[in-house]
């Protein structure tokens, strides 16, 4: 596995470790924004045009790259970048 990539079983296990349960609405895709060079990247969410006027955190084992496709998670009313998806 790649560094910062993830997979199903690791979702499911943070879930475990947060105390979360299955809920559609909990989980966003998306691709970081084509203008990153670093800090919080923005977010294009699937299904909207532009990116978002927010960068949002990601977890320490994720190294964002502009067009990366992400899978983000809903903590505390905002969202966590738990990864790329490959």
């Amino acid at each position: 596995m790649q560094k910062g990539s993830i997979y199903m079983s690791e979702v499911i296990r943070i879930e475990e470790l947060i105390g979360h349960k299955d809920k559609t609405n909990d989980y966003k895709l998306g691709k970081i924004d084509s203008s990153y060079i670093s800090g919080r990247p923005k977010i294009q969410f699937d299904g909207e045009d532009i990116a978002s006027l927010k960068g949002y955190n990601y977890i320490s084992s994720y190294t964002p790259k502009a067009g990366d496709r992400v899978l983000l998670q809903k903590v505390a009313g905002t969202y966590i970048i738990l990864g790329k998806i490959i």
